[in-house]
């Protein structure tokens, strides 16, 4: 049967094509759109997935990690006589507007850290070293958001907001969502920003090695009003949700990855259903001469299984060329779980499209096949 399967495909090659056309365009676009969508994600809660290592201490109107309003420094001095608390580094978030020589501006996200600890980041660091934010003056940018950024150079100066800075350190892939991230000291955060120094838009505590994180955080929720602790990973996940639920990222791209599935049903089915059409005095012939319907059916589900797996692996090679292609604007991951849903997809296009095709010839009575 499988030798049959496979005869009847490369016989009729224009069919064939169409067939695997529509599995590729479909299979494609779905690891595009849900590879971007996860990207697009991960780049808005990159400051908490970067340092879920961290108890979070924030605002206690705070949901998560794009809205941390300012609170109290004398806030660091209580966390401190809380029982399993460590250390506390204080974290100043902005936004601010890049302006170089030439007279171009760009948005910039700005990350006051404490140098002391380096908690907050930056992260990814590939060019200079964290330690060079300790110089007067001293911020990062990203490789990746270097056209948005005049293509700033290291050592070359340039203003946020009205101050001058230069470039000490560069990383590459920490970013946030659609603007530039900008790591430097938290004096100059404050500066730069105009923030009091009275004030900070998060804590990141760290912990007492024979105490729990959730044991920390409970400690300080209870002693401590007016501020809500998180465990990293819950902070993390608080973010995730609200872009999740608020955003309308996964909706627009859930759509996208919706029409998809359709494309691929309404080529690949259709076009079957035509390639079966045409060589229906094959298949009436084979059941003329004893063939049952099952016979027929393991024949068609051949079919479609090959072409499933050939177009998987030409739209999974395409996936991965755009992946490399746009890795200096987006950071998509094909992991375990995407690959594997895009294979269960793959094979119920494929095998949900042989049902129209099938359909046909199971009716087909073998006397038929001598009135055609």
């Amino acid at each position: 049967m499988l030798q049959v399967a496979i005869s009847f495909l490369w016989y009729d090659k224009a069919k064939t094509f169409g067939i695997l056309f529509g599995i590729i365009l479909s299979v494609f676009l779905i690891g595009q759109n849900i590879g971007i969508c996860f990207s697009l994600l991960e780049s808005s809660i990159s400051l908490a997935r970067n340092n879920s290592k961290y108890i979070w201490v924030t605002n206690s109107k705070t949901k998560q990690v794009t809205e941390l309003a300012l609170i109290d420094m004398r806030i660091a001095r209580e966390l401190m006589s809380v029982s399993g608390v460590k250390r506390v580094s204080p974290l100043v978030v902005s936004v601010g507007s890049a302006k170089f020589s030439d007279g171009t501006k760009g948005a910039i996200n700005i990350i006051g850290v404490d140098t002391k600890t380096f908690a907050g980041g930056p992260w990814r660091v590939s060019k200079g070293s964290t330690t060079d934010l300790l110089q007067s003056g001293a911020v990062t940018t990203d490789e990746y958001d270097a056209a948005v950024l005049n293509n700033v150079k290291m050592g070359e100066r340039f203003e946020i907001n009205g101050n001058s800075v230069f470039l000490a350190t560069q990383t590459k892939g920490a970013r946030g969502l659609g603007v530039a991230f900008s790591f430097m000291n938290i004096q100059l955060a404050r500066k730069v920003c105009k923030i009091s120094p009275d004030r900070a838009s998060a804590f990141l505590v760290e912990w007492e090695s024979q105490y729990t994180p959730q044991q920390v955080v409970a400690a300080i929720n209870k002693e401590i009003p007016n501020i809500k602790a998180w465990t990293g990973e819950d902070f993390t996940q608080s973010s995730l949700k609200y872009y999740i639920t608020k955003s309308g990222i996964i909706a627009s791209f859930g759509l996208l990855v919706m029409f998809a599935i359709i494309t691929g049903l309404a080529i690949v089915g259709l076009t079957m259903f035509s390639s079966v059409k045409d060589r229906i005095k094959d298949y009436g012939t084979i059941k003329a001469i004893g063939g049952t319907n099952s016979v027929i059916r393991a024949i068609i589900l051949w079919q479609a299984f090959i072409v499933a797996i050939t177009g998987f692996i030409i739209a999974y090679g395409l996936l991965i060329l755009f992946v490399k292609a746009t890795s200096g604007s987006l950071d998509i991951n094909i992991t375990p779980l995407l690959l594997t849903f895009l294979v269960t997809v793959t094979l119920f296009i494929s095998m949900i499209s042989s049902l129209f095709a099938m359909r046909k010839i199971t009716k087909l009575e073998p006397v038929e096949i001598f009135r055609m």
